[in-house]
Formats: C-alpha cells, structure tokens, sequence
C-alpha cells in the first residue's frame, strides 16, 4: 500500500469516528429533551396541589362546623354539651397546614400557612373556653328563671299569713322585670341592657320586710343575676377575640391561593403535554426517514455484495476454463515431444 493510500485510509476511520461521536451526542441530547418533556408534562406538583386543595376544603368545612357549634352553644337553650374542638379535627387541620407549607411556592404562602396554623391552634383554645362560659352564663340564667316559679309559690304559700298583699305583688313584678331584663341581656348583652338588669338587681336585696322564705328566694335570683353580669362579659370578649381571628376568611384566600397556582401549573403541563406530543412526532418521523435510508442502504449494500459474489463466480469460473486449457495445451506439448522422440 502506498503512502498516499494509506493517509486517505487514516483520514478515512478518524471521519468515520468523528460522525459515530456526533451521532452519539445528537442521540444523547435528543433522549435527554425526550426525558425532560415526559417528566414536565406528568408534573407531580399538580398532584400535591390538588392534594393541598383538597386539604383545605377540608380545614374550611372544619372551621365552619365549629362556628356553627359555637352559635348552636351560645343561643340555643340546653345545647349538647360535647365539646366543639374535637382534637382529631385539630390535628386534621394541622397537618393539612403543614402539608401547605411544605408546598407553598414562595415565602409569603409559606408564611400565610403557618400563621393560620397558629390561628387555628389559639381559636381552638379560645372555642373551649367560650364554649365553658356559654354554658356558665346559659346556666346562671336557667337558675335565676327557675326563681319565677319559685318565688311565686312562696307568694302564694305567704298570701294568707302575710297581711301587706301590696308587698308581696311587688316583689313578684320585681322578679318578672328582672328575668326579663336577664333574658334580654343573656340574648343580646348590650350595654343598656346590662345597665337595667344591673338596676333591677340592685333593687333585691332594698326588698325587705317580706316572709323569710320569699327574701330567701330574691336572694338566691340576686346571686344568679350577679353570675349572669359576671360571666356574660367573658364570653363576649371570647367570641370577639375569636371574630378577630376569621380562620375562615383566612382559610378561604389560602385555598385560592393555591387553587389558582394549580390553574397555573396545569396549564404548564398541559403545554409541555403538548410540547411532548408535537416532539414525538418529530422524534418518531425522523426516526422512520432514517429508518428508510438505513433500509435503502441495506438494500443498495445487498445488491452490491450479489454484484460482487456473481463477478467473484465468473472470475472463478474464468481461471478454472483458463487453467483447464492450460492443461490441455501442456498435454498436447507433452505428446508432440513424446511423437518427435519415438522417430527413428
């Protein structure tokens, strides 16, 4: 082989080379855009959004329900008396809170998450509470309404020994606008309409000169009235705190807060769906072309290697034929040599 040969066979392997890493690199680069657009387009974080979603509808019909038992506990007469905060709703709210943190996509979010759980860890506390001093202030005036009765027997039973009559109707119209004063404010605790129950109370114990047994009962009313004045205002303060905390306002902007992040993000996957779609075809196209000329080569390689096996069989045949009449013309010699030899 000479010089030159051989310098165009080197040239040769080292293109030859050269195209297998360029074909290797496209392949590389183009699997890798394959993997990319798969993994955007299945998109697991829509799936933890819907999963936060779902947790905070969830924690909003939660919150709902313990307004409900709360107004059920202040306005309704012998409301059950199951605690509102069920500690599995709470660690239900909990968590769910803490899943929203841990897929909040910014600071702010993450931030909304965690004061919401603090929230709803302090209107827990505060629902408790308001709902011992609803029962409280709901049974002072179940007692001090039972003194109705009460002093009103005792009226009846002091009526014949007691000869001022006028008194003892007094001390019954004190204690009918007492109680009615007492509902009033139990139902709607104004300021004015603690002020009148104030003064009619302060108007029991000026009711003297009356049976024993009936200043006994404005006795036993007055000490109920004073629980009622006592123990209304700290559940209103309770319920005004927890009106300040609106979870459920809170609660609410969270949600669709994260409800229109999943917008976002399914329309992001539903592009790179898309996306993925438009490039498989591609991917799938151009394979099938290269496909048909790795195809037409074969063939093209085929036919020339018929080609060739037929030249080689000729070529065969053609030095068999050559060395055959080779043969005979050296046996013709050889009897020609034989013949002039045996002359005498």
């Amino acid at each position: 082989m000479s010089a030159a040969e051989s310098f165009a066979s080197t040239n040769n392997a080292s293109d030859a080379r050269h195209r297998r890493g360029a074909l290797l690199a496209v392949s590389a680069l183009l699997a890798a855009l394959f993997v990319f657009l798969h993994i955007r387009a299945q998109d697991s974080a829509v799936q933890r959004q819907i999963e936060v979603l779902a947790q905070l509808v969830t924690v909003r019909s939660i919150d709902a329900r313990w307004d409900a038992a709360i107004f059920r506990a202040r306005t309704e007469p012998g409301a059950p008396g199951e605690p509102v905060v069920q500690s599995a709703d709470l660690m239900r709210i909990q968590r769910a809170l803490d899943l929203a943190q841990a897929h909040a996509l910014s600071n702010a979010l993450r931030t909304s998450a965690q004061d919401l759980s603090k929230a709803y860890a302090e209107k827990a506390d505060l629902a408790a509470r308001l709902q011992q001093a609803a029962t409280d202030s709901r049974q002072a005036l179940e007692s001090a309404m039972r003194a109705d009765a009460a002093v009103s027997a005792l009226v009846r039973g002091a009526w014949r020994d007691f000869p001022q009559h006028d008194r003892l109707v007094g001390a019954e119209n004190l204690v009918a606008r007492v109680l009615a004063e007492a509902q009033q404010y139990h139902y709607a605790p104004t300021s004015a309409h603690r002020a009148a129950l104030a003064g009619y109370a302060a108007d029991l114990p000026r009711a003297h000169s009356l049976p024993p047994g009936v200043e006994a009962g404005l006795a036993r009313l007055e000490s109920d009235v004073h629980r009622l004045l006592l123990l209304k205002p700290l559940e209103e303060l309770l319920a005004q705190r927890l009106a300040v905390l609106d979870t459920g306002t809170a609660a609410g902007a969270l949600a669709e807060t994260f409800e229109l992040s999943l917008g976002e993000a399914m329309t992001r996957r539903t592009h790179y769906r898309l996306a993925l779609l438009v490039y498989t075809t591609a991917l799938a196209l151009l394979l099938a072309y290269f496909g048909a000329r790795a195809a037409a080569r074969q063939r093209m390689l085929a036919a020339r290697c018929a080609q060739a096996e037929k030249a080689l069989a000729e070529l065969q045949a053609r030095e068999q034929s050559s060395d055959h009449d080779g043969a005979n013309a050296r046996a013709g010699i050889e009897a020609g040599n034989v013949r002039l030899m045996r002359r005498p």
